[in-house]
């Protein structure tokens, strides 16, 4: 993801505020990530991990297997997030409350 999009922009930003945190923040993409997995994870200091899908904004698309990813993590009791702009500091004080 190009940081001159506006979702790529957004996620560098994002990120960004999380690693002064102390999260480490690391993208998930390549052999053997399924498809639709989220894009991001981020190790929490405390030892939790969060995943991320980062969207340019609430009416962006969804690949298919995305919003199923998202279900099975969150059924699976993993935090899993979309972050898009209009929801950052909603998803960023759940993260905070983490810490």
């Amino acid at each position: 993801m190009s940081s001159s999009t506006p979702e790529g922009n957004f996620k560098k930003s994002f990120c960004s505020k999380l690693r002064k945190l102390g999260c480490t923040v690391f993208q998930n993409q390549g052999v053997g990530v399924p498809r639709g997995f989220p894009d991001t994870s981020v190790l929490l200091p405390e030892g939790l991990t969060i995943y991320i899908e980062f969207k340019a904004s609430k009416r962006a698309k969804f690949q298919p297997l995305q919003k199923e990813w998202n279900k099975k993590l969150l059924d699976r009791q993993y935090f899993a997030f979309i972050a898009y702009p209009e929801n950052e500091d909603e998803v960023m004080n759940e993260i905070k409350r983490l810490l």
